[in-house]
């Protein structure tokens, strides 16, 4: 143990000597007392826990710590006093936090132990593993879909093979002189060997492993030249509607998988409504940034996107995360192969693209398919799309978002652009913000939430509280689909969207002539 024996508390905590360290340590430091009570704590972890400076100074540690955690951890201090056994005194093991807000997040702790005039402290450093865990959540991920793509390409290509020689040795049969019901016996088999040799040519492009013939494609072009073709596929039940930006410029892909890709998809929307719908169809350029998070998915840079987007029954988060598995299907025996998605996934990494998918339960499904922008045209697009990123200048912005990776995630945003950000995670605690805080200026609201009041009721109630207040609505699903059902014009912002894109809304909405 570490011996200050001519140092109080006090004076260690306003010794420059001391605070010069952990005032500028990125990571949270905490000290605390024998008793377990919070003497001190640096900006790295007021900022992790989203605490104000000496909110936390004389409360139990335990107000970081989720309600498992809390109840046991008196017992492990008492327990030390009493036996000097170190059971976590040195050394250090994963736990979790809990923010002010509720939001509880994966961190490392390490303690020790000092030995001052007024007692024995603890010394608590604290790392957050939120982008770690999620970092590696991503990986083991990558890495099951790319195991199961190496299997499902060694399966395809020797099954494939085994087709060649099923295929041939019909083909020669049914050249004979054969009876009628052996020539219909042999012609349904060679159907089924086509049937199996389109299963294996799904797979062989979720394994990335399909030949493409690469060309230059107008992606507007090409959707407006398949819109009669889906109207029919489709059916009357269903309304397709194309929402087609002004200049999407060129992708290389092919085209023969491409209007497959955008079929099946298609299709999918389609079963997804079985008493009818819409379907959205839509192109945009996008431009990915290079961070971390992004940087995981795909590489940073031009792309254009399409999306189809329906109005179906959705789909559950365990659901979503299994969709692109080959094989994997909610319908039906008999009613689809489970390789639609798949295919789509292999050929949009095959071409270094990606592809993103969004559902909500009774709300629909967006699935968004990212495509490199052809190199020539994003030269050009270069020059404009380089601006200045607009930045704050302390305004407070509320986030009022249920997903606390996606809020993370924009808090952490929006306070590297100079905002102050104050957190909600539903409609009922966003109007108990704005009641205790008159000094929000924009309320950035996701349009599904629970809690029996979306983003547009919450909307509407702070116009009527605070007419003053700035709202913008953001969602994963297109702006058509998530104003359905409500007269606004209120600024949109998509998800997922760049650091730029929410600097610009924000800025925007803020300074609507700035």
């Amino acid at each position: 143990m570490w011996k200050l024996p001519e140092t109080d508390l006090t004076s260690l905590f306003t010794d420059e000597r001391f605070r010069i360290v952990p005032e500028t340590m990125v990571d949270g430091l905490i000290v605390i007392d024998a008793a377990g009570t919070i003497q001190y704590v640096n900006p790295g972890c007021e900022k992790l826990f989203r605490y104000k400076p000496d909110e936390l100074i004389g409360r139990n540690v335990s107000v970081l710590m989720p309600v498992s955690q809390a109840a046991t951890h008196d017992g492990y201090l008492s327990r030390h006093r009493d036996t000097r056994v170190k059971r976590i005194i040195g050394m250090g093991r994963e736990l979790s936090g809990l923010k002010s807000d509720g939001t509880v997040f994966p961190m490392y702790l390490s303690v020790g132990e000092a030995e001052t005039a007024d007692g024995v402290i603890f010394v608590g450093i604290i790392y957050d593993l939120t982008e770690k865990k999620r970092a590696e959540e991503m990986i083991l991920h990558h890495q099951k879909l790319d195991a199961i793509g190496q299997l499902s390409g060694g399966v395809a290509h020797d099954f494939n093979n085994i087709l060649s020689v099923i295929g041939g040795n019909l083909e020669m049969i049914a050249a004979g002189d054969l009876p009628p019901a052996a020539r219909r016996a042999v012609a349904r088999a060679q159907e089924a060997a086509v049937r199996a040799a389109r299963i294996t040519q799904r797979l062989l492009a979720f394994a990335r492993k399909q030949p493409l013939i690469r060309e230059p494609l107008n992606l507007n072009k090409a959707l407006e030249d398949m819109e009669e073709m889906l109207r029919r596929t489709i059916g009357e039940q269903i309304q397709v509607r194309m929402h087609l930006s002004d200049d999407p410029g060129i992708v290389e892909t092919d085209i023969d998988q491409f209007e497959t890709a955008i079929l099946n998809l298609a299709v999918n929307s389609r079963d997804a409504m079985p008493d009818g719908g819409v379907i959205d169809i839509e192109t945009e350029g996008v431009r990915f940034e290079d961070d971390t998070r992004t940087a995981q998915e795909v590489p940073p840079g031009e792309y254009l996107c399409v999306s189809i987007s329906d109005t179906g029954v959705g789909m559950t988060p365990d659901v979503c995360a299994r969709a692109i598995e080959p094989f994997f299907t909610t319908k039906e025996t008999g009613s689809g192969t489970g390789l639609g998605l798949s295919m789509v996934y292999g050929l949009m990494k095959q071409l270094g693209g990606h592809a993103r998918l969004y559902s909500e339960v009774g709300r629909g499904t967006r699935v968004s398919l990212f495509f490199p922008r052809e190199k020539g045209t994003a030269a050009v697009r270069n020059v404009t799309s380089n601006q200045t990123i607009r930045r704050g200048n302390a305004e407070v912005v509320l986030v009022v978002e249920d997903d606390p990776d996606v809020r993370l995630v924009t808090v952490s945003r929006l306070e590297g652009l100079g905002y102050r950000v104050r957190i909600a995670a539903d409609g009922p605690g966003a109007l108990e913000v704005v009641a205790r805080d008159s000094d929000i200026a924009l309320a950035l609201i996701d349009v599904v939430m629970p809690g029996g009041m979306d983003g547009h009721a919450l909307a509407d109630e702070i116009d009527k509280r605070l007419p003053q207040m700035k709202i913008v609505l953001t969602s994963g699903y297109s702006p058509r689909m998530a104003k359905a059902g409500a007269q606004t014009d209120r600024p949109f912002l998509p998800k997922p969207s760049s650091r730029t894109q929410l600097a610009q809304v924000i800025h925007d909405t803020l300074y609507p002539k700035g």
